[in-house]
């Protein structure tokens, strides 16, 4: 099992996301123009990468065009409360860490193999059940520790409801793992297996950004219908 770790990199995984989560919370609650400021740079790089993708055709352009809403929509939530972003990193970021290490430790059937030979029915459970504790602990933080006024998201729960709230979180960090099963067609159809080599463990921004990519802008939608 050790060795199996080691291979899989998980160790230089779980640094490299609790590095980049540190750093998006702290430009998150420190504010404007720190946030902005990382914003654009994750920006940049994500088009550099796609710069050097092979891609055929118009695809490159598809991307750099739903990139752009993407960051629009993230930026958008950020203006709009910055936790109810926290609350959309929240959910991508379980479903990465709980889709990961379900699949590798329990293993089992795969879901498209195809597409992502790695990705297990197991993971996907994984993905829903961290996703669930994740965002009750941060629920009972924003409700119980620092009152229902400090955070938008607690005020989201008492009109909306906890099951409401839950369900939704739910369904978001499923189409955030559609998210992650889109950019791996994408890379099969281009042959690469890594977007880049910007981050140890997991390859380029593109790879580890994947399911926020694709879902911010239906998250930005759901709270704009609100």
């Amino acid at each position: 099992m050790v060795n199996e770790l080691l291979k899989s990199n998980l160790a230089l995984r779980v640094f490299s996301a609790l590095f980049l989560a540190g750093v998006t919370i702290v430009g998150l609650f420190h504010g404007s123009p720190l946030f902005e400021a990382l914003l654009f740079i994750a920006f940049l790089f994500l088009m550099y990468e796609l710069k050097k993708l092979p891609f055929k055709g118009q695809g490159s352009l598809f991307v750099a065009l739903y990139l752009v809403i993407s960051f629009l929509s993230v930026y958008w939530l950020f203006d709009f409360d910055s936790t109810t972003l926290l609350w959309l990193f929240c959910i991508v970021w379980s479903s990465d860490i709980g889709g990961y290490c379900a699949g590798k430790f329990f293993g089992g059937p795969k879901v498209l193999p195809k597409v992502s030979p790695n990705k297990t029915w197991a993971g996907v459970l994984g993905a829903c059940f961290l996703t669930f504790f994740s965002l009750i602990l941060l629920s009972e933080h924003s409700l119980h520790i620092l009152g229902e006024d400090y955070f938008h998201l607690g005020k989201f729960v008492n009109d909306y409801g906890a099951v409401f709230y839950i369900v939704s979180s739910l369904i978001f960090s499923l189409l955030s793992q559609i998210g992650d099963f889109l950019e791996s067609y994408i890379k099969r159809q281009l042959g690469i297996k890594d977007t880049g080599s910007l981050i140890p463990g997991h390859g380029g921004l593109f790879d580890r950004l994947d399911g926020l990519i694709f879902v911010a802008p239906i998250f930005a939608l759901f709270i704009y219908s609100l």
